[in-house]
């Protein structure tokens, strides 16, 4: 049987029928009203040490399902971002799979968050 290889676009764009995004003033509102919200940054480490949003933890894309269990619970609201927000769809259905129920991506990811001059944490 012949598989048809995907792109990572197409991928994503598969994710995202099931996977649904908060945008930057979304959060924004979230962090300022100190929602009970579990943030995760899953870039890079070297992407991590040059800023991040306030309030986030990080937990590496590559490492994303071993360790989550470690800062969040099944019924958690859970906010995934990267870059530009395709990594995190991708993070996020693998979680909506093993049973996380609040499951969100950060659209536009922290480009978006810098772009409209919000605050990173050093």
């Amino acid at each position: 049987m012949l598989v048809k290889m995907k792109s990572f676009q197409e991928l994503v764009q598969e994710a995202l029928i099931t996977i649904p995004e908060v945008d930057i003033y979304q959060l924004k509102q979230k962090i300022d009203q100190d929602a009970d919200i579990k943030l995760i940054d899953i870039r890079e480490d070297r992407e991590w040490v040059s800023g991040r949003i306030p309030l986030a933890n990080h937990i590496g894309r590559g490492i994303l399902e071993k360790g989550i269990t470690e800062i969040a619970n099944e019924n958690d609201e859970i906010i995934l971002y990267c870059a530009s927000g395709f990594r995190s769809v991708l993070g996020s259905k693998s979680l909506k799979e093993m049973g996380f129920k609040n499951v969100f991506s950060l659209k536009g990811g922290i480009s978006d968050w810098i772009t409209a001059g919000f605050n990173l944490e050093e």
